[in-house]
């Protein structure tokens, strides 16, 4: 029997295991409040909230300024409270969101031979709300949500947590799997881990990844050194 090639392996959540269907959640959204956008209403929307993700990225605002902040425009429009359209578009997320093909297989060959966690850059009600309805929480130990540790990747810190979380395994050892090369590859390359770049678009760029896969389900063959 052969040995893993890994002792643990490390994902990113938003499209590496699960897709984040934010288009499907907005329209749910408007639609159950009875918003009727413009398209230049829908453009000022966008705007401002690229712009509130930029701000919150650098660490200028929090979380609960951005939600509050990102639905003001349509909100006011029908007297609600942004932050109670913010929550009805979070649980639209979690309601919608699938697992992208291939992983339920390859998480379910890796769960019995290797230590499994998740490092991911989000809001804490989405990600652990889809992870509850999928029955997957047991499965990753840790689960560090950038909302809840105030640090979000590609920084030091966040994944010197999570390495303090799993008692201080040899980076080596540790396979970060992700779709974003700087957040996810760069950031755990730079502390030590191994990366695996999952990249299903075949994108062309700059990537210093251990190892690149196309589809998820090759990652078994690069744990388990088959």
């Amino acid at each position: 029997m052969k040995v893993p090639s890994y002792d643990w392996v490390l994902f990113d959540l938003d499209e590496t295991l699960l897709d984040f269907p934010v288009a499907q959640a907005l329209e749910q959204t408007l639609h159950i409040y009875g918003v009727t956008p413009t398209p230049p209403k829908m453009a000022e929307y966008h705007a401002l909230n690229h712009r509130l993700w930029q701000q919150y990225n650098s660490g200028e605002i929090d979380a609960a300024h951005l939600q509050q902040t990102r639905f003001s425009l349509f909100a006011e429009q029908v007297d609600v409270a942004p932050m109670a359209m913010n929550d009805t578009f979070l649980q639209q997320i979690i309601a919608l969101s699938m697992p992208l093909e291939g992983v339920v297989e390859t998480l379910q060959a890796l769960k019995s031979k290797v230590k499994m966690g998740i490092i991911t850059n989000g809001f804490s009600l989405p990600q652990r709300g889809r992870l509850d309805k999928l029955g997957w929480n047991e499965w990753f130990e840790p689960l560090v949500i950038s909302d809840e540790v105030q640090v979000t990747k590609p920084a030091a810190a966040i994944f010197q947590h999570a390495l303090e979380l799993m008692q201080r395994p040899d980076p080596a050892r540790v396979l970060m799997v992700g779709d974003n090369p700087k957040t996810d590859i760069a950031g755990a390359a730079a502390q030590g881990l191994a990366t695996c770049w999952y990249n299903p678009a075949r994108q062309d760029g700059p990537c210093e990844a251990t190892h690149e896969i196309h589809h998820f389900a090759h990652l078994s063959a690069i744990v388990l050194g088959q």
